[in-house]
């Protein structure tokens, strides 16, 4: 009786220890989704990443990787990270739109002009949303970029006027996007990307906007085989994790990890120069023509898309003036 009553003490003295461990002691498992496919060099360096953190804390912090849209499109993943089901993902910028509106600033067409304003507003301007993140329950661990979108069409489109002749597919999700090129006097029907293929075969559109990877991935180039050399705007994006996540990791490895995620961006945007290169060469051999402009060409496009911001910026739009204007400026400082 004696020797039984002294191990039930030992038990209750060891669950009270146990339980009066810091949470941040036991292993914390971190659910990340992405739209990325399963098995491509994108997925890939994410499950490295997923290793090199768990080293960093020694096996107190695992992640858990849910590729391929498992988690649903962003929309769905920003959804299920507000209520606790994942912890984090992998968006574009019309996800970090769904989290914080005025981040779609840097994807307004015509803005960002070439790789050195981009890498400039990377390095020295997102940090300014950081606490826009916190407010909405985020943490932004990185930023991204992904090269560039371009105009696609059955036809040359050497001008706007040009493109004014066809039928441009827009994505059906962004009704801001339709509206500011509507504004323009362009013919925008929504289409969904899964529809896009469908919607160039029947004639219901004409034209897109892509980067060549994805031109190139989904076959879209062989019914739309005029490229313009237009950089239209950036492909950017960002990996966030919940602000009630990251609390629960440890402060001592923050800078690690956050450093981690920054690698992991730049191996992003490696791999994305390479498989849009590979595309541009791929479409190239296989019936695409370059549509080249001079510079009065290309400063007519940029006239032409900087005048339609003004449906996106403003009160009770996305982007509010102040932040508009405030890139702007800085933008034009860099440009003189």
């Amino acid at each position: 009786m004696y020797n039984m009553k002294k191990s039930l003490l030992r038990l209750i003295v060891l669950l009270l220890f146990l339980l009066q461990l810091p949470l941040s002691l036991s292993a914390l498992t971190i659910k990340l989704a992405s739209t990325l496919p399963e098995g491509t060099e994108w997925d890939n360096t994410l499950r490295r990443m997923a290793d090199e953190w768990s080293e960093i804390t020694g096996g107190r912090v695992r992640m858990r990787i849910y590729p391929g849209g498992i988690a649903g499109d962003e929309g769905d993943m920003v959804r299920k990270m507000r209520i606790g089901q994942i912890d984090a993902g992998v968006f574009s910028a019309y996800g970090l739109k769904v989290m914080v509106p005025e981040t779609f600033v840097f994807t307004l067409p015509g803005l960002l002009q070439d790789e050195e304003e981009l890498d400039y507003v990377l390095d020295h301007y997102v940090d300014r949303f950081d606490e826009k993140f916190r407010e909405e329950g985020f943490e932004i661990m990185a930023w991204s970029k992904s090269g560039w979108a371009y105009i696609f069409g059955q036809r040359p489109i050497y001008s706007p006027d040009d493109l004014k002749k066809e039928t441009l597919a827009v994505d059906n999700t962004e009704s801001e996007i339709s509206s500011a090129f509507k504004s323009l006097g362009f013919n925008v029907v929504p289409v969904s990307i899964n529809e896009i293929m469908v919607a160039l075969q029947s004639g219901f559109a004409n034209v897109f906007i892509a980067p060549p990877v994805g031109a190139g991935a989904f076959q879209w180039f062989a019914l739309a085989p005029y490229i313009t050399e237009y950089r239209v705007a950036p492909v950017i994006g960002g990996l966030v994790m919940t602000e009630r996540t990251w609390s629960r990791i440890p402060e001592e490895f923050h800078d690690e990890l956050k450093t981690s995620m920054r690698n992991v961006a730049r191996e992003f945007y490696a791999e994305s120069v390479r498989l849009n290169e590979e595309a541009m060469r791929v479409m190239l051999e296989n019936g695409l023509k370059q549509v080249p402009l001079d510079e009065e060409g290309i400063n007519a496009w940029e006239s032409v898309m900087m005048s339609g911001h003004e449906l996106m910026v403003g009160e009770g739009k996305a982007i509010p003036t102040e932040v508009y204007n405030n890139l702007l400026s800085e933008l034009e400082g860099i440009r003189k």
